[in-house]
């Protein structure tokens, strides 16, 4: 039996319209695909956390500070609390402040432990030292990551 004409335009009319759907279809799940990497990258950057440490001296009182604050917009886990004296590594202020022979010096002091979270907009004395002013060759270095495991490190040495 033999098409007419106008049945086989028809079909291939109806085979034209599939084509396209097919071809629509797929543009338009890359397109989804897309959107949806750009809201999770978005999602990332409005919860990221950005520690600074900063030194301060209160020459009037003769204090030396180390103040730890997030910045960011997200909370910060606590991955690695690093101090250095001479190229050694010591865990805890206390520690490393002996081996600097600081310890008669210190006025206040507040370690973090691995897993610790540093929420976003606070500032933490981690150290006050009565202090000469003078360098004192002790480094800090904290590694800390967001909710989204993005690793991310602050450091300072005083």
């Amino acid at each position: 039996m033999a098409l007419s004409k106008t049945e086989k335009l028809s079909h291939y009319g109806v085979l034209i319209i599939a084509l396209t759907a097919v071809v629509v279809s797929v543009w338009q799940g890359q397109l989804s695909q897309r959107q949806l990497e750009i809201a999770l990258e978005h999602n990332k950057l409005t919860v990221r956390p950005y520690l600074e440490i900063d030194r301060s001296i209160n020459s009037s009182d003769q204090l030396l500070e180390i103040n730890l604050t997030n910045q960011g917009f997200g909370p910060a886990v606590i991955e690695s609390l690093t101090l250095t004296y001479q190229d050694a590594e010591y865990q805890g202020w206390n520690a490393v402040l002996s081996a600097a022979n600081e310890n008669g010096n210190i006025r206040q002091i507040h370690n973090y432990d691995v897993g610790s979270v540093v929420a976003p907009g606070t500032e933490t004395t981690m150290l006050r030292l009565k202090s000469d002013q003078r360098r004192k060759g002790i480094g800090v270095k904290i590694k800390y990551r967001s909710i989204y495991k993005e690793l991310d490190s602050a450091s300072v040495n005083f």
